[in-house]
């Protein structure tokens, strides 16, 4: 396939691969250099990025994830990923059950910064792809089920300490109501998000080994912060 020529082309191109969105980690960050040639306001240039980017989907489509059927079931588990990055937001939903070294994927998503959005600090960045991540996660999965919310800095212990630091940025605290209100769900007497903290390459896929779970899992559940 050669590279788009014009806007129009590249619109078409973009359109014929959304389908692979769900499919494809880190989608919107391989695009974002195509999208850029798109906007009315930028006149047409195909430069490096663009032809780099125009190859790597390419190239990620070839190798695409496929993405494993819903279950569900007291012995589901089901493992959240989230991470804000210098260029945007990602997350990645996962599901497992027993017998299956490693979990099946049930999605990726990934956005671009809007506005201010790359301006905000570390930890606001963190519990907005937490946020959204989870507003994804639940369209997908059964809200009775639990879910292990596993983002790359601690923001749950911060969320339940009751109160919003003023040096954060005034809608952390919708953010927060979003994530712990669902924490209601699942069994009587049992959180419906738990967290653990996960430390992986950027660009490697996600996934936690059943030792690896488990540990940090019951590790959660003794947490008196969750």
């Amino acid at each position: 396939m050669s590279p788009p020529t014009n806007k129009k082309e590249t619109q078409a191109f973009l359109g014929a691969i959304g389908f692979w969105r769900m499919h494809i980690p880190e989608y919107s960050q391989i695009v974002s250099p195509l999208y850029l040639v798109t906007h009315k306001k930028n006149d047409f240039h195909w430069g490096p990025e663009q032809q780099q980017a125009f190859a790597q989907i390419k190239q990620e489509i070839t190798h695409v994830v496929a993405l494993g059927p819903v279950r569900t079931g007291p012995d589901v588990k089901n493992v959240l990923h989230s991470a804000a990055r210098n260029n945007g937001l990602s997350w990645s939903l996962w599901q497992k059950v027993p017998g299956e070294t490693w979990g099946r994927p049930l999605g990726f998503w990934s956005r671009s910064y809007r506005g201010s959005e790359a301006n905000y600090t570390p930890t606001e960045k963190e519990i907005l792809a937490a946020c959204e991540g989870l507003q994804a996660a639940l369209e997908v999965i059964d809200t009775e089920t639990r879910l292990l919310l596993a983002p790359q800095l601690p923001v749950l212990g911060w969320m339940f300490k009751g109160k919003v630091p003023s040096m954060h940025h005034a809608t952390d605290t919708t953010w927060i109501a979003c994530i712990t209100q669902c924490t209601c769900i699942g069994n009587p007497n049992c959180p419906g998000i738990l967290e653990i903290i996960t430390n992986w390459p950027e660009g490697k896929t996600f996934r936690l080994s059943s030792e690896e779970e488990e540990e940090q899992v019951t590790r959660a559940e003794e947490s008196p912060t969750v």
